[in-house]
C-alpha cells in the first residue's frame, strides 16, 4: 500500500509540471465582469464538482447548486461524488497525474497542502481580494485551514469540531441527569458503565456506553488527536522537521480507548458509522456538523450535545470541507463565482442552521435568524463554545501521510491490546522518513 501510495506521489510530481505555471494570477475564459463584480461566462461553463456528500448533506449541497444556476445561467455544476474523504485523497492524486482532475472539489481542510505544495492549486488570494467576498470575515479556524505557507488556495465551506452527543432517553433510564453530561474521560467510564446493557451477560453488550471511531478508515486519527493535544502533545517538533507523538502523551491517549474496550468494555471495537443513532451507543464523539442529522434521525429531544470531555487540558480539532479550484480548470473565473456565492454570509447561514455546522464567517453570528436560531435551542451554542479550544491539524504536506501512520499504529494497539509505545516508536521512524524526504 506504502508503495502503490509513493508511486501516485512520484506521477503527481511529474504532473505538476503541468500545472504549475500561471497559478498566482485571476485567469478566465471568455466573458465580462459586470458592474457589481459578477463574472458572466462568454458561452455557457460546465464545471466538474467532485464531493464527499450523502444523505442529507447532499441533498441540501444540491439545492443551493440548483439555486445557483438559475442565478447563473451561463455556469452549470456537474456533481460527482468522489468517494468518502478517506478514498477521495488518493482519487484526486490519480486524477490529477492522468491530466483528469476536476475544475472543483470538496477538500478535507488538511489536504490543501498536499494538492498546494506543487501548484496542482489555485492560489485564492488574488481572488479573494476582488470585491466580494470579505476574506477578514472568516473564522480563524476556517482561515488557517485554507492556507500554505501563509496563502490560501482554498475556502472554507463546513467548519465543525468534535463534540459529544448523548442519548437523554438513555441517560433518564440509568438514572443520569440529562441535562448533566461527562466533563472528563473518567466520568465518561463512569457514565459509560451505567449506560453499557448486557443483558444476557455473555460479555457483549447489546447496547454500548460509548462510541467513538477507532479503525484508521474511520477517521479514527481525527478523535485521536484530541485526546493527544489534550494531554499536551504536540505531533511534531517547532521547525517541522521531525515528529514526537511516541511520548508519554501519545500513550496516555491510546490508553484510554484500550480501557475502555478491555477492562471496562463499554466501547466496541466493531464501532459503526450509525450505531449511535440506531441506539447501539448511548454516548458518542462525533462531528458537530451532524447534529441536524442525528436530531432528524433520532427525534430532537432525544439528542443531547456537549463539549468534548477533556483531559489536562481542554482541546478539540476542527474538521470540515473546503472548496478549492484545480489548477487544470479553463474558466477560473466562473469556478470562483460559484465559490464567492457558495462561500457567502447568506448561504453559510443557511448552511449552518440546515445541518449544525460552525459558521465558517463571523458576520452569519450577527444575523438576526442565526441569533433566533441559538435562541431556540441553547444547545447549538455548544460548537460555538468549543471554538477556544479548536486547534487546526498542521498545514504541511507530510501531515497526510503522517495521520495514516500515526491511526494504523493506534488502531493496532487498541484492538491488539498491547502497549502502544512500541508502535508508536515505530511509527515516528517512518513519519520521521516522510520529512526527510
Amino acid at each position: 500500500m506504502k508503495r502503490t501510495f509513493i508511486l501516485l506521489l512520484v506521477l503527481f510530481a511529474l504532473t505538476l509540471g503541468l500545472y504549475a505555471e500561471g497559478t498566482q494570477e485571476v485567469q478566465s475564459g471568455p466573458g465580462v465582469s459586470s458592474a457589481d463584480g459578477k463574472y458572466v461566462p462568454e458561452k455557457k461553463v460546465t464545471l466538474r464538482f467532485w464531493h464527499s456528500y450523502s444523505g442529507f448533506s447532499e441533498r441540501l449541497f444540491k439545492s443551493f447548486v440548483e439555486e445557483f444556476e438559475k442565478e447563473n445561467p451561463k455556469i452549470d455544476i456537474k456533481l460527482e461524488y468522489g468517494g468518502n474523504l478517506w478514498t477521495m485523497r488518493d482519487k484526486l492524486l490519480t486524477a490529477i497525474a492522468g491530466g483528469s482532475a476536476p475544475d472543483i472539489a470538496e477538500i478535507d481542510s488538511y489536504w490543501t497542502p498536499i494538492f498546494a505544495e506543487g501548484g496542482a492549486l489555485v492560489n485564492m488570494e488574488p481572488y479573494m481580494a476582488k470585491p466580494g467576498y470579505n476574506k477578514p470575515d472568516l473564522q480563524e479556524p476556517s482561515l488557517l485551514s485554507t492556507q500554505y505557507e501563509g496563502r490560501s488556495y482554498s475556502i472554507p465551506f463546513n467548519l465543525s469540531n468534535i463534540v459529544l452527543y448523548y442519548n437523554k432517553q438513555y441517560f433518564k433510564e440509568a438514572g443520569l441527569d440529562p441535562e448533566d453530561p461527562p466533563e472528563t474521560w473518567e466520568e465518561v467510564i463512569e457514565y459509560g458503565k451505567k449506560l453499557t446493557l448486557d443483558q444476557n451477560n455473555d460479555g457483549v453488550p447489546e447496547r454500548w456506553g460509548f462510541g467513538c471511531p477507532i479503525k484508521a478508515d474511520f477517521g479514527a486519527i481525527w478523535y485521536w488527536l484530541a485526546l493527544f493535544w489534550q494531554q499536551g502533545g504536540e505531533l511534531f517538533n517547532e521547525e517541522l522537521t521531525e515528529s514526537a507523538f511516541n511520548t508519554e502523551a501519545g500513550v496516555k491517549a491510546t490508553n484510554i480507548w484500550r480501557r475502555m474496550v478491555h477492562e471496562e468494555n463499554i466501547l466496541s471495537l466493531s464501532q459503526g458509522w450509525s450505531d449511535f443513532e440506531s441506539g447501539i451507543t448511548a454516548m458518542e464523539l462525533g462531528s458537530s456538523s451532524s447534529l441536524a442529522r442525528r436530531r432528524e434521525n433520532m427525534g430532537f429531544d432525544t439528542v443531547g450535545i456537549a463539549l468534548i470531555p477533556k483531559g489536562t487540558q481542554r482541546a478539540t480539532v476542527s474538521g470540515g470541507g473546503n472548496l478549492a479550484i484545480f489548477s487544470n480548470c479553463e474558466d477560473k473565473n466562473a469556478a470562483w463565482e460559484f465559490l464567492k456565492w457558495i462561500g457567502s454570509t447568506e448561504i453559510n447561514k443557511r448552511w449552518s442552521m440546515a445541518t449544525g455546522a460552525i459558521p465558517v464567517r463571523k458576520s452569519v453570528l450577527n444575523e438576526p435568524e442565526y441569533k433566533d436560531y441559538l435562541l431556540k435551542d441553547p444547545r447549538n451554542e455548544v460548537m460555538l463554545n468549543g471554538i477556544p479550544y479548536t486547534r487546526v491539524r498542521p498545514n504541511v504536506p507530510e501531515y497526510g501521510d503522517a495521520s495514516r501512520i500515526i491511526a494504523y499504529a493506534v488502531e493496532e494497539a487498541v484492538f491488539e491490546n498491547t502497549d502502544p509505545k512500541p508502535l508508536l516508536d515505530k511509527a515516528k521512524k517512518d513519519v520521521d522518513a516522510l520529512f526527510a524526504k
